[in-house]
């Protein structure tokens, strides 16, 4: 699926970009990553790790669109989802993967928040 689909089929939608909004997302983003890597790794703690990492991606997925002038309404959500509102478990090895995982996506987008933040 490419972008213009996602805008097609409502899953992003255009809007009025928002430096002011993002600035704000982007630091609240790299918080929830940091805090995730702070906590305890283990059996009790892997959905708090998980919400955390999983916050902080999609804090900084959205602060991007506010500065391109869009707004995203994704894997991990669903599953971040199943754990705040149906009690879901999320085994080990997603949280091992999604610890690494989302901090690079993260790295990798650094590109295109950096290009807009700086006009």
């Amino acid at each position: 699926m490419n972008f213009e689909n996602s805008l097609a089929n409502g899953k992003a939608k255009k809007i009025v970009p928002n430096k002011i909004r993002a600035l704000s997302i982007f630091k609240s983003s790299i918080q929830a990553i940091e805090t995730a890597k702070t906590i305890q790794f283990n059996q009790i703690t892997l959905k708090s790790i998980f919400r955390e990492l999983y916050e902080g991606l999609r804090e900084y997925c959205e602060a991007i669109g506010y500065l391109k002038g869009y707004k995203f309404m994704d894997h991990y959500r669903k599953l971040r989802n199943g754990i705040n509102y149906y009690g879901e478990d999320v085994d080990i090895e997603t949280v091992k993967e999604a610890i690494i995982e989302i901090p690079q996506l993260i790295q990798k987008m650094e590109k295109y928040s950096k290009s807009s933040s700086e006009n």
